[in-house]
């Protein structure tokens, strides 16, 4: 038989159970009530009572009742019923046939299914027999004035159902409950009636009481009684006669607690809540009243409950009460979940949640049902019910029921149901083997929900239909099903495999078994079999019999498997997967055989079916009402028949929804609607079928609907104080959202949204609940319904609230002086019209014209109407009370005035404080009035005071408080302010009134620490170490004293520690602002600064923290880990890992490899110093030397800069293989032999392991044999011998490394020969040997030659040389080296027959000379020099040595780069004077130190103060400002302080303040006298030096006044004296007068002098003038913008070729530069203004500025722009930098003609000192120099002979006259930053420009002439010396001075049209090149030089005359230092220069 893995072949069950065909059952719902009876009824037996109960549930519920213990409610005829409904009905009854089981009993509902069952709460049921009563009236009587009580007194047994419904005030005045009463009656809701205010008229009214029945409704009332009133004489003291202990009620309802007490006078009321901390006042509220012994309270929430208490007090006493009110709020139980489905054996889990309000409520008395049965406490957790491992007997229904102590209880429902649980067998057959005839049972029994149906199969297939089968089928009371099968008579045929399937919604679940029948194989019939395309397909061989030997299938003849996708099982089911339609439809055969032979075959048909698919579709977006959609279902795949249907929701598509279904083809159908409405949302499914699957698809489709009003809102009216629901609601899709909102003016005003608020709620229906409406709700109300389908719909509403009057308090007194007006005022609100009428006692009305006293006014309010009651002149016969009664359509309210005329008492007198702190004051006084009874109380009042305002600015700042104990005449004033004056003052009071005021006291309270913190606290970077801290101090009112100072504390924000690190600053004492400057903190690190101020009492709080981050720098550590790995000969990789995190200081930006070769060259032809940059942590050199040995570094750079270079890493590039040699000679040593030689490789590549020889016999054309022979590394010749005469041989070399071999020398040829001429087998060319050293240089030849030496073409004998040796061989041994040794040596040789000659060139390396070593800027702390290297002495620099030392200091030393050209000494000590000198070195020696340079540090001793600046005195102290002390540049370090009073004494003692005083704001120094003069002395310290100066002063009077006149006029007598302890000062100020006065002279003949050429050219220099107006230029070399990431000019490359400078001409106010030592040679650069160079060439030059210390403030153009910029100074630098603090650099000038001889050349101070407030932080100073057109050598006589290389003369006449020369314009041209001075003779309308020309690396030069360079600067240098010492007397101060200063020449070339300016040569115009100092670039001068031994040319005046001459007249170049190597011979180009 075959069965497939989805069966489509129908199953017949036959004889089956009708239980097991049914389907599975439907959901089921557990009751739940619908209308629960409620927890107390009561009725009376003539009336009788009913209990409904109804309940809902699938199936319907029944409804029961049954009793307190469970037992069932029966009917008792006559008694009791119990309707169909489900009400219980308790029928009237007699008297007598009461029963207490029935008529007083608990009831119970009981709702009950096939689910489960609930219960309801307990009902308690109490029938009352109807008893006839009477009650009686109490009276508790009061005093007049007071208030008295009626209590109607019912009797017990019928007082819980009998209420006071009202009072009857006889004969017909009915007073009914109210919470506020009438001001005259207040009728309690608990009955009682008071009655306030009584008068003797009282007396004779009468009251009754009505009382109601509750069930009966009978009304009984009480005989009247009247009120009596007590009598009292004096004073006494009061006492509560009644108050409700305990007031309950429900929320929302309205509460009143009562508390009356009686006294003389009447007493007043206080009320008090106790619910919170303390005691809390009761105020009067919308919903609180305050009615003397009521308070009365509407609609009580739970807010309310708690404790209250009254107070009732007069003049005797006062007494009090407590009262408790209970607000009984309703509770709400949900059980969650409320359904809960749990599969069999899970865990179910109940919370039971009550709440009020919404809010969880407490613990309460919770107990668990279970279908109406309680459950144990076992498994409850307090709210928590947990069920485990739950079972069928656990389904059902589940209460929780909440029982209050007060007995009502409440409970919830939820419903357990059962999961679906997959069958599972509890009984299953086994396997049977029988012989045919007896009977056979097989049984099956399973579980599961919901139950399982059990099917039976034989091999797959119905069991056969005959009548030997039956099937049997039944459920047990457990919900187990049990089925079997009976075969009666078993047969051969009835063998095979039965299986019983057992299924349900969750599940299957199959067992199978054999039953074996002997007998021969018999196979049974094989129906069609249908098999799903893709699937599994189990065919079984449907074979009985037994035993059977084997079963084969077969399918066309072959046996099977004859595919990969069959498999014949070992039972012998044949498995196909997956099943393809074309290869598996067809018949197969199965055939079985026994071991006998005996075999059955049996055939039947496979047809495969593929299943359908449907292609996804879908409604598109967005579609509304009324629009049309369509959508096709298309089944892209399966086999016919198909069928499609349609389905919405689930179901078939109704009929009304007017859809319509087309079939476009069998395999698609069209769904369309034609009118799309809400009705047509949901959800569509396609379900296509065919025999093999039914398939769905399923779409949504959402029809949007716009909002429509289901309750459209109407307006409303509503009573004050009642509630009011607003209705709307609409529908639409989406689900449309209500919105309310609230007009805020008129209907077309804004709108503001109704948001949900007390007594405000929004229901989830849209409704808007208001509750307790008052006016402020009434207006225009908008519902708005959105959904965002169209704009939505809305509807305004108007609510309107009918007010009856009503007051803001029920009672109000006033008192009046007698004699006084009295005015009582109402204001009452409520809707218009409103009549007020005015009444005395509750019932006299008042009326104007019957009593002349009274005055009646009345206006209207906004919400009412004010009226006003005056009374003329009263007295004591006008006191009482008063009621304002208004009325108007809506009802009548009435408001209480109480008027009292009293006298005031006098007021107190002696007031005096005991006891003052810093936050009270405890003052005291004494009475005036005699009788202390007529003082009720005092009044203390107090105000702050404050001088500068009039007092009558105080008139409502005064605060009181009120003292109640007059015998003590004291009080206690707290929370007061520390530190602060107050005014005091005391007012008795009594019941007259109070008094004036006593005079006021003034206190000043004691200090206090500073409540609070320091305001407005930032943090701002100033460097990478530095942060300023600034702040202002705390608000006056919080400083409690005098603030002292401030302490700072800071922290770094990433590490863990909570502490800071704190620092003191002094402060202002009155609180100013401060500021603090922290350094010395990390890099790039995020600081937490706080700040507290302190006081004489100690710190404040801190301030709230700020962070900051220090400035980026650059990074102080190295990478790490460098490694260097050799890649190939030509390539290195090298990798690194960043610097520590700590240490990287900023940003890394990336990294900077530099690299080297490491070369023993006498001069590198170059500087193979190369740097890349990567951001990556590797990088491979490529490029490289091969096998070279490479010197690496790395940097890591951040946006400031690069960092430290790590140490240098060597690495070695790879071998390759070598180049050819150098060269190669074959020379004839004899007839057979020739030798051969050669020279190495000049590029070895790796290590020579060999050399191999090839030799090439050639006779004519033809080679005759070839040769090759290896020769060993050192063996650089070869001689081969034995070779045949006259024969051509040719020979070539190469080397070989490990490598391999490499390319071959040139071919070199040579012909055997019998005559042998004279041949040098050695090589010439260059010998590099040190100095001091031995060398040989060889002479091998052949032929016996004759030799002889030369030395630069001079012969060599023998001992001619003191250190020479010629050897026999030849060679020439020369020793003990020096540099004159070097040169060129020839060997020639000659013998007759032939001659040669080889050169050697000797190069001798020395130490170096000293480097020319120059400063270039100097700022306080920092000194940044350059150096020029000097004769390198034939051998690569390898470092420099640095020495420098402060003035009487240790020497300190530094070694720096060979290539570094500049450095930058920092952390020096301020205005301090160092020496410094450089050395440099090479691998022979160490040169001479350089030139000793004495340079000062900026900065000087600390200045002096004025004295109205420094001191401020007072009458016992004085306070200094140490702040105002200027440091002059160098930061003070501290101060001497110390005073005496000025006496007839000279020798008086000096009190020491202190002598180590730290710099701060100011110092206070106490414990002086009054009206005296005193004499100060201060000192300051700072590291320049100390200042010393003494000041007189005079103190205040004692009351703060000036002092006497005499003590003021010896004061100003007293001169203040300075004394300048620093003899530093006194010599530059003597030497700088000097210099000024010698200047004015010289200025003065120089300027008559050049009057009497101005007329000559004043046409000329008008037009040159304007012209330099036009081109101003600046030079300088600034460091560039950081913008845009550029980078900092790292070298002279990087600046602007063509940055120009002018030099404007000088005023009379020339300042004169500050002259340093012999030795302070220092170059400088030219300060510029950014702004005036941003302006373009147009802008004027800025004019000199001035120092603002040293010199008077004068008026001239632009001072204040250059004061005011010096932050945008910056220097000149050609290496990157690391300076970005903005420090400024020395400015310089130079000099004119007049002082060119002269060494004034000396920086100018830089002015710098640290930021203080109100000061510029930089100064500095800029100067003009004048220029002259008289040469000082005007004469042509005295010029020097030897012009070019004097270089001492430093005047030369370069001016050509108007008629000479078309170019008057001079430039000055400081060559190779060398030059000590520059002078030039101008015209006085002249400006000088100066170009920069372009930079260029230098060449190098020949060793040859570089000696000569070297020797001519010693020669030149001693001979010019002694020239210039004989004619210039003032040159001994140059003599140590190495740089050379010459007069250079400009040339003026054609080139391509334009005019070439070049330096050195031939020009006919006189401008001369400028070019700034550079360390490492030279400017490009003319290719020409001069050589060394050439003669200098002389040039006299007259040649300047003669222009032709000077053309014609050649001039070599002019070099300016003789140590310096060749220059480029290029030009740079700029346009011809103005006229």
């Amino acid at each position: 038989m075959w069965i497939s893995s989805r069966f489509f072949v129908i199953l017949l069950l036959l004889n089956l159970d009708n239980t097991c065909s049914e389907p599975f059952e439907a959901h089921l719902r557990g009751p739940g009530f619908v209308m629960e009876p409620p927890g107390r009824v009561e009725f009376s037996n003539s009336s009788g009572g009913w209990l409904d109960c109804s309940a809902s549930g699938s199936p319907q519920p029944t409804v029961d009742w049954v009793h307190a213990d469970g037992s069932a409610v029966t009917e008792i005829h006559g008694v009791r019923r119990v309707l169909r409904n489900g009400t219980l009905v308790l029928m009237p009854f007699a008297a007598a046939a009461y029963h207490q089981d029935v008529h007083n009993t608990i009831y119970r509902c009981i709702a009950s299914n096939s689910v489960g069952r609930i219960v309801s709460r307990d009902v308690q049921v109490r029938a009352v027999v109807a008893q006839a009563y009477k009650v009686d009236v109490e009276v508790l009587s009061a005093a007049r004035g007071c208030t008295a009580i009626l209590r109607c007194v019912v009797p017990t047994f019928v007082k819980e159902l009998v209420r006071v419904v009202s009072w009857v005030h006889e004969p017909a005045i009915y007073i009914y409950p109210s919470l506020q009463g009438d001001g005259k009656f207040h009728l309690l809701p608990t009955g009682e009636l008071l009655i306030h205010n009584l008068q003797e008229s009282d007396e004779s009214q009468s009251f009754r009481c009505r009382s109601m029945h509750r069930l009966t409704r009978q009304v009984v009332v009480s005989s009247p009684t009247r009120l009596r009133i007590n009598s009292h004489r004096g004073i006494i003291s009061p006492s509560v006669v009644e108050h409700t202990a305990h007031v309950q009620v429900s929320q929302d309802e309205g509460a009143v607690l009562l508390c009356v007490a009686q006294g003389c006078p009447s007493p007043e009321y206080s009320w008090f809540t106790h619910n919170g901390a303390g005691p809390l006042p009761v105020l009067s509220g919308p919903r609180v009243r305050l009615l003397g012994p009521i308070l009365a309270i509407e609609a009580v929430t739970g807010e309310d409950s708690g404790v209250y208490k009254c107070t009732a007090g007069n003049v005797g006493g006062e007494a009090s009460a407590e009262l408790r009110l209970t607000v009984a709020t309703p509770i709400q139980v949900e059980i969650s979940p409320n359904v809960l489905s749990v599969h069999m054996g899970g865990t179910a889990e109940f919370r039971c949640l009550v709440t009020s309000n919404g809010s969880p409520v407490g613990m309460q008395n919770i107990l668990w049902y279970k279908d109406g049965r309680q459950l144990p406490s076992s498994g409850r957790v307090e709210d928590t019910l947990v069920v485990p491992r739950v079972s069928r007997e656990n389904r059902g229904m589940y209460q929780c029921v909440v029982r209050r102590p007060e007995g009502d209880t409440f409970q919830a429902t939820a419903e357990l149901q059962l999961g679906d649980a997959p069958p599972v067998l509890l009984y299953s057959f086994i396997e049977q083997t029988l012989q045919p005839g007896p009977a056979v049972s097989l049984k099956c029994s399973a579980a599961g929900n919901p139950t399982p149906q059990i099917s039976w199969t034989l091999d797959g297939f119905p069991l056969p239909s005959n009548g030997r089968f039956m099937i049997g089928q039944y459920i047990t009371v457990h919900g187990d099903v049990i089925s079997h099968v009976n075969i009666s008579h078993v047969m051969v045929e009835d063998g095979g495999e039965y299986a019983c399937i057992a299924e349900n919604r969750a599940g299957r679940v199959q067992h199978a078994a054999r039953l074996n029948i002997y007998g021969l194989p018999y196979i049974r019939l094989i129906p069609k079999v249908t098999a799903v395309s893709g699937e599994t397909l189990n065919l079984k061989c449907p074979v009985a019999g037994y035993p059977i030997e084997e079963i084969h299938w077969e399918r066309g003849g072959r046996e099977l498997p004859d595919d990969i996708r069959q498999r014949v099982q070992p039972d012998g089911s044949l498995t196909i997967s997956p099943v393809q339609k074309n290869s598996d439809s067809g018949v197969y055969t199965c055939w079985a055989r026994n071991k006998q032979g005996h075999s059955a075959r049996r055939s039947g048909e496979v047809t495969v079916i593929v299943p359908p698919s449907i292609e996804p579709f879908a409604f598109q977006e967005g579609l509304a009402e009324g629009m049309r959609t369509r959508t096709v279902c298309g089944v892209s795949r399966g086999d016919p028949p198909l069928k499609l249907i349609w389905l919405k929701d689930g179901d078939p598509l109704p009929d009304l929804l007017g859809a319509n279904v087309t079939m476009l083809d069998q395999y698609s159908s069209l769904l369309s609607i034609p009118s799309l409405s809400a009705t047509h949302s949901g959800e569509y499914t396609c379900v296509a079928k065919n025999p093999a699957a039914e398939i769905k698809y399923t779409a949504l489709l959402q029809v949007k609907v716009p909002p429509r009003w289901i309750v459209e809102p109407v307006d409303a009216n509503v009573e004050r104080n009642r509630h009011i629901m607003l209705h709307c609601q609409a529908q639409g899709v989406p689900t449309p959202s209500i919105v309310w909102k609230k007009a805020t003016g008129s209907k077309s005003g804004e709108y503001e949204e109704v948001r949900e608020r007390p007594f405000t709620k929004l229901l989830g229906n849209g409704s808007l609940l208001l509750q307790h409406v008052k006016e402020d709700r009434e207006g225009f109300y908008l519902c708005q319904a959105n959904n965002g389908i169209g704009t939505g719909i809305g509807k305004v509403i108007q609510l309107k609230v009918n007010s009856s009057p009503y007051f803001s308090s029920t009672s109000r007194s006033v008192m009046v002086k007698k004699g006084d007006t009295a005015l009582l005022q109402c204001a009452v609100s409520g809707d218009k019209p409103i009549n007020i009428v005015w009444m005395r006692s509750g019932k006299n009305t008042l009326n104007p014209s019957t009593n002349y006293k009274i005055s009646v006014k009345q206006e209207a309010t906004p919400d009412g109407v004010s009226a006003e009651l005056q009374i003329r002149t009263v007295d004591a016969t006008d006191s009482g009370p008063y009621f304002c009664r208004a009325s108007n359509l809506y009802g009548n309210d009435q408001q209480l005035v109480q008027l009292q005329v009293q006298e005031p008492p006098l007021p107190p007198s002696v007031l005096e404080a005991a006891m003052i702190s810093s936050r009270s004051v405890n003052i005291k006084w004494q009475p005036k009035t005699l009788g202390t009874g007529d003082v009720t109380k005092y009044i203390v009042e107090f105000r702050e005071a404050d001088h500068s305002l009039p007092p009558a600015l105080f008139v409502d700042q005064w605060q009181q408080i009120e003292v109640k104990d007059p015998p003590h005449f004291n009080a206690m004033i707290e929370n007061l302010k520390p530190a602060t004056r107050y005014a005091f003052r005391v007012i008795a009071e009594g019941s007259a009134g109070r008094s004036a005021p006593s005079q006021e006291l003034i206190v000043r309270t004691e200090p206090q620490r500073p409540a609070g913190p320091p305001l407005s606290l930032s943090a701002r970077p100033l460097s990478s170490t530095e942060l300023l801290i600034s702040w202002v101090a705390p608000l006056p009112e919080l400083r409690h004293g005098d603030i002292q100072g401030y302490n700072v504390g800071y922290k770094l924000s990433s590490s863990g520690n909570t502490a800071y690190n704190f620092t003191s600053v002094s402060g202002d004492g009155d609180g100013g602002n401060g500021e603090l400057l922290l350094s010395g903190l990390a890099k790039f690190a995020r600081y937490t600064v706080v700040v507290q101020a302190f006081n004489q009492v100690g710190p404040g709080p801190l301030s709230e923290p700020t962070a900051a981050q220090t400035m980026e720098d650059v990074p102080s550590r190295p990478p790490e880990d460098v490694r260097c790995a050799a890649l190939s000969s030509q390539s290195l990789q090298v990798s690194w890992q960043p610097p520590p995190i700590y240490h990287t200081n900023g940003l890394l930006q990336g990294y900077k490899l530099i690299f080297e070769p490491i070369i023993d060259d006498i001069q590198p032809s170059k500087d193979e110093v190369e740097s890349r940059k990567t951001t990556a942590l590797t990088m491979v050199l490529t490029g490289l030397r091969k096998y070279t040995n490479y010197s690496i570094q790395v940097l890591a750079h951040t946006r400031m800069g690069d960092g430290v270079v790590s140490k240098p890493l060597f690495c070695h590039s790879e071998e390759d293989v070598p180049e050819a040699p150098a060269d190669i000679k074959v020379v004839s040593s004899s007839s057979q032999s020739l030798y051969i030689s050669w020279l190495p490789p000049n590029e070895p590549n790796g290590v020579i392991t060999k050399y191999s020889l090839y030799t090439r016999v050639v006779n004519g054309r033809e080679e005759l044999n070839n040769e090759k022979r290896s020769l060993p590394s050192q063996q650089a010749y070869y001689e081969a011998k034995g070779l045949h005469p006259h024969m051509e041989y040719q020979f070539w070399v190469t080397a070989s490394t490990r490598v391999g071999e490499g390319k071959s020398s040139r071919v070199s040829s040579q012909i055997t020969t019998n005559r042998i001429p004279a041949r040098i087998i050695s090589f010439g060319g260059p010998v590099v040997r040190p100095w001091r050293s031995t060398v040989t240089l060889p002479c091998t030849a052949v032929g016996k030659p004759k030799r002889e030496w030369f030395k630069s073409d001079v012969a060599l004998r023998q001992g001619g040389l003191h250190n020479s040796q010629l050897l026999d061989s030849g060679d020439l041994i020369i020793s003990s080296l020096q540099l004159a040794d070097g040169g060129n040596y020839s060997c020639q040789v000659d013998n007759g027959i032939g001659t040669d000659r080889l050169t050697h060139t000797l190069i001798v390396q020395v130490p170096p000379t000293a480097p020319v070593l120059y400063v270039t800027s100097a700022t306080s702390s920092s000194i940044l020099m350059h150096w020029k290297c000097g004769f390198t002495g034939n051998a690569p620099i390898t470092g420099y040595t640095l020495f420098y030392r402060r003035a009487n200091g240790n020497t300190d030393e530094m070694q720096l780069s060979r290539h570094a050209s500049s450095h930058e000494l920092k952390g020096l000590m301020c205005g301090s004077t160092y020496q410094i000198h450089l050395s440099a070195q090479n691998k022979v020696g160490t040169s001479p130190t350089s030139t000793i340079l004495h340079v000062r540090t900026q900065g000087q001793s600390p200045g002096h103060p004025a004295s109205t600046a420094l001191l401020a005195p007072n009458s016992t102290s004085l306070l200094v400002r140490l702040h105002s002390w200027p440091d002059n540049g160098c930061p003070l370090l501290y101060f001497v302080l110390q005073y005496r009073a000025v006496t007839d004494d000279p020798d008086a003692e000096w009190v020491l303040v202190s002598n180590a005083l730290k710099p701060q704001r100011r110092i206070v120094v106490n414990n002086l006298q009054p009206s005296t003069l005193y004499q100060l002395r201060m000192e300051a310290h700072n590291v320049a030096g100390i200042s010393q100066a003494e000041f007189n002063f005079v103190t205040l009077t004692k009351d703060g006044d000036p002092p006497p006149p005499e003590i003021m006029h010896r004061g100003r007598s007293g001169q203040t004296t300075v004394i300048f302890a620093n003899i530093n000062l006194l010599i530059p100020t003597i030497a700088a007068v000097s210099g000024m006065f010698c200047t004015i002279i010289m200025i003065i003949v120089c300027y008559r002098h050049k009057q009497s050429q101005i007329q000559k050219e004043s046409l000329e220099n008008r037009a040159n003038s304007e012209a330099a107006q036009r081109e101003r230029y600046y030079a300088t070399i600034h460091k560039v913008s950081m913008q845009n990431n550029d980078k900092i000019p790292e070298t002279s490359e990087d600046i602007s070729p063509y940055a120009t400078f002018q030099l404007s001409e000088a005023g009379g106010n020339m300042s004169q530069p500050h002259h340093g030592g012999p030795a302070n040679t220092l170059l400088h650069s030219f300060m510029y203004h950014e702004r005036a160079l941003a302006e373009g060439c147009s802008s004027p030059p800025p004019a000199a500025s001035k120092n603002r210390r040293r010199h008077s403030r004068k008026t001239e153009p632009e001072s204040e722009e250059s004061e005011s910029d010096q932050d945008q100074l910056t220097s000149s630098r050609t290496e990157s930098s690391n300076q970005h603090e903005g420090k400024i650099k020395h400015s310089i000038i130079y000099h004119g003609a007049q002082s060119s001889t002269s060494s004034d050349l000396s920086p100018m101070s830089e002015q710098k000192s640290l930021p203080r407030r109100g000061r510029s932080r930089y100064h500095h100073q800029q100067y003009q120099f004048s220029t002259n057109t008289t040469p000082r050598h005007h004469n042509s006589n005295k010029m020097n002979n030897n012009t070019t290389s004097n270089t001492n003369t430093t005047a030369t006449n370069t001016t050509a006259t108007p008629s000479t020369s078309s170019n008057s314009n001079k430039i000055l041209s400081p060559r190779g930053g060398n030059l000590k001075s520059i002078s030039s003779t101008f015209k006085s309308q002249d400006s000088i420009q100066c170009h920069i020309p372009t930079l260029v690396k230098s060449p190098s030069i020949s060793t040859q002439q570089q000696k000569q360079f070297h020797k001519q600067q010693l020669q030149n240098s001693s001979t010019n010396n002694s020239q210039h010492s004989s004619s210039n007397p003032n040159s001994s101060s140059l003599k140590q001075q190495q740089p050379l200063l010459i007069t250079p020449k400009l040339h003026q070339l054609e080139a391509n049209g334009q005019e070439l300016l070049g330096l050195d040569g031939i020009g006919n115009s006189p401008l001369v090149a400028c070019m700034p100092p550079s360390s490492q670039f030279r400017p490009i001068p003319h290719k020409s030089i001069m050589p060394a031994h050439e003669p200098p040319h002389h040039h006299n005046h007259s040649q300047q005359s003669h222009p032709h001459q000077q053309q014609q007249h050649q001039h070599p170049g002019t070099l300016l230092n003789p140590s310096t190597a060749m220059l480029s011979s290029k030009f740079f180009t700029a346009p011809t220069l103005p006229k």
